[in-house]
């Protein structure tokens, strides 16, 4: 009878044993990397100039791009102490007012990785919303959000409004 579980408690031992070498992924925790793509028929990406991101709500309104260079992705972070997260994109050309609000309602499910990156987290995608003139739709392809390093959030901007 002690045998068994000597026998459990060796293989446990050893399986983490063996996880303490693993290495992190690139990505370690779920962090959504939004691509930018032109709106309508033609769906290719784009370059968007001049566009401001921020994050209404943390601390200072984060600012995560400043409108000073152009973008063809970016990464949005979500929070994990909510269950919404909401940007802000700006139109920074001169005379613009523009100002669009993208809105993701998710869950959030923590993961076990390995010993040496920890938890990270799931983001199950609900709904996704937009609010203004620049932003045509946002999708999540996948409908989730982990830590595989790919672009996992597509922004599609009215035409008139991005520059390829």
């Amino acid at each position: 009878m002690r045998i068994f579980p000597a026998s459990i408690a060796s293989g446990f031992i050893l399986l983490v044993s063996a996880s303490c070498t693993d290495t992190c992924p690139e990505n370690k925790n779920a962090l959504p990397l939004a691509g930018f793509y032109a709106s309508g028929e033609s769906n290719e990406s784009i370059t968007v100039d001049s566009l401001e991101v921020y994050g209404p709500g943390a601390p200072d309104d984060a600012v995560l791009s400043e409108g000073d260079e152009a973008k063809e992705r970016l990464f949005l972070p979500f929070r994990i102490d909510s269950d919404t997260t909401r940007y802000v994109f700006r139109d920074c050309r001169k005379g613009s007012t523009a100002r669009d609000t993208v809105t993701f309602i998710y869950s959030r499910t923590p993961r076990f990785v390995n010993v040496e990156c920890g938890v990270s987290y799931l983001f199950g995608i609900k709904e996704i919303s937009c609010q203004g003139v620049l932003i045509d739709s946002v999708t999540c392809p996948q409908g989730f959000i982990d830590n595989t390093n790919s672009e996992n959030l597509h922004i599609y901007f009215s035409v008139s409004n991005a520059e390829s």
